[in-house]
């Protein structure tokens, strides 16, 4: 297949990037640095999560960092979403004024478990409860996993299929695919995908790759091959999950971006602007950039 003419980059540092970093980042911080990535390009945004605040401090300020950034994302036009684990949290996120909502569900059933505390078929009943009740809602399933598991458990194409089915029955309206671990190859990406086109509109999918063992934008290369064309990214390379030992690295917005721009692919990013605020956003908030365009800045 041809590659995409254009890709929508969600930018998800304000949530899966700064969740489980070992410094308090100040509301305000926070705030002044969401603003900052829209002006490098972000359209689309993972704001924070309504998750219990016992376990990911770090997200405890959802509502006040919704705040001080609503007016600034809807008068350029960005879209803003909040992740969530259960129907309060999406309640939560509704309330605090959002219209987009990710509700995440594993397909590992050993993950699942960890991050949320049920099995995948009871927390697919949650799910399509609130499905059900989330009128005025713009749902995504968040589906981390899908590419394996770093617990060993299988998790096969079937099991994502019958996610992927069982959500569409419920009217969602977007699907992220995740690669929560970093395990996955090209050659392993392309078949997922793949088979994922056989059933649902690749138009409403959306890839999340980490880059733990440095096959991030090789997975999203073939991906965008395959015909999607959605892809989460956050700056500085910043975030993993706290839930699975080992991960780090989400894929740095400013690498994907270079790629994309290599390649004659829009995204609408200043490539200067989002290396100059990935340094001061890592200064400030006492984080390390680890992207590669990070690293060739240093000597430039």
């Amino acid at each position: 297949m041809s590659l995409p003419k254009k890709v929508l980059i969600s930018e998800v540092a304000p949530r899966d990037g700064w969740q489980n970093h070992p410094v308090p980042i100040p509301t305000e911080t926070k705030i002044k640095y969401i603003k900052k990535m829209v002006d490098c390009g972000a359209r689309k945004m993972e704001i924070t999560s309504f998750v219990n605040p016992k376990y990911v401090p770090q997200m405890g300020d959802a509502r006040e960092v919704f705040r001080g950034v609503r007016s600034y994302l809807e008068e350029r036009g960005v879209t803003a979403f909040a992740l969530t684990l259960n129907q309060k949290g999406v309640e939560n996120a509704r309330e605090a004024g959002f219209t987009h909502v990710e509700f995440v569900l594993s397909a590992s059933e050993e993950h699942n478990l960890r991050n949320s505390r049920r099995t995948i078929q009871e927390s697919l009943d949650a799910f399509k409860e609130l499905a059900a009740n989330a009128e005025g809602l713009h749902i995504i399933l968040a589906m981390p996993c899908v590419f394996g598991s770093p617990f060993g458990d299988e998790v096969p194409v079937d099991r994502v299929k019958w996610l992927i089915d069982e959500a569409q029955s419920v009217g969602v309206a977007e699907f992220g695919i995740a690669d929560t671990a970093g395990i996955s190859t090209p050659e392993n990406t392309r078949r997922l995908v793949k088979a994922i086109r056989e059933y649902t509109d690749l138009n409403k999918v959306s890839l999340h790759m980490h880059d733990t063992y440095g096959m991030g934008l090789a997975n999203c290369y073939v991906a965008m091959e395959e015909g999607i064309a959605m892809m989460d990214s956050s700056l500085a390379g910043m975030g993993g999950c706290p839930f699975v030992p080992g991960a780090k690295g989400n894929i740095a917005t400013e690498d994907l971006v270079y790629m994309l721009d290599k390649m004659g692919i829009e995204t609408g990013y200043d490539l200067n602007k989002l290396n100059q605020t990935a340094a001061e956003m890592a200064a400030e908030i006492q984080a390390t950039v680890v992207s590669a365009q990070g690293a060739a800045c240093k000597h430039e």
